[in-house]
């Protein structure tokens, strides 16, 4: 297997896994991670509730509450790996695994997400950093639309080729990188303003 990406601060999503693809996937893998679409619909409401107390703990305290944060970072990375399975990355099936944090847990090898740790204090002008991003929602539903014929050409390929093509993987691998670039700015850790780039 071949990393597409180093693991790298700002490369914090990093896919390894082989480009070749049984050709029935796309057809049952939308059916089979139908358990972890459920649970990551119940846990981004509760991250609604978190997102929201999240806000509020830095405006008083002036720092970032590490629980709070390590809940959402688990569900970024347990979405990441539903998805990683559904669009037929990888083959194994992903594990039902709640470990909060930012560092990755390496117990589905085939993808890694590993994001910022939250600083000891965190600038209270942080706390704007939402809508400092509204410049990079619109970005990326530009690159969105792309990623989503990108996807589709995809789905289509691998039921036919058996194989993702690598350009087209990569692109959504750099997407996805761009997003929890932006994603890391938006969660307040961290202050520097992120690139308009798929890459870092």
């Amino acid at each position: 297997m071949q990393p597409d990406t180093p693991l790298e601060s700002n490369r914090p999503y990093v896919l390894d896994s082989p480009y070749e693809v049984a050709r029935w996937r796309p057809l049952v893998n939308w059916f089979l991670v139908i358990p972890h679409s459920v649970i990551v619909a119940v846990l981004s409401y509760v991250a609604l509730v978190v997102i929201f107390f999240y806000w509020w703990v830095l405006l008083f305290t002036g720092r970032l509450n590490p629980g709070m944060y390590g809940f959402l970072a688990m569900l970024e990375r347990y979405s990441v790996r539903a998805e990683a399975f559904l669009l037929g990355y990888c083959a194994s099936y992903p594990p039902f695994s709640f470990k909060t944090g930012p560092d990755d847990d390496n117990e589905y090898p085939a993808v890694t997400l590993n994001l910022p740790t939250p600083p000891a204090s965190t600038p209270r002008r942080n706390l704007f950093n939402w809508v400092l991003a509204i410049p990079h929602y619109a970005f990326m539903w530009i690159l969105g639309i792309g990623a989503y014929v990108v996807l589709v050409l995809g789905w289509f390929a691998v039921l036919i080729l058996g194989r993702w093509p690598r350009g087209m993987r990569d692109f959504l691998v750099r997407f996805s990188n761009y997003y929890y670039r932006v994603w890391a700015y938006i969660a307040m850790v961290e202050t520097r303003y992120p690139k308009f780039s798929l890459n870092p």
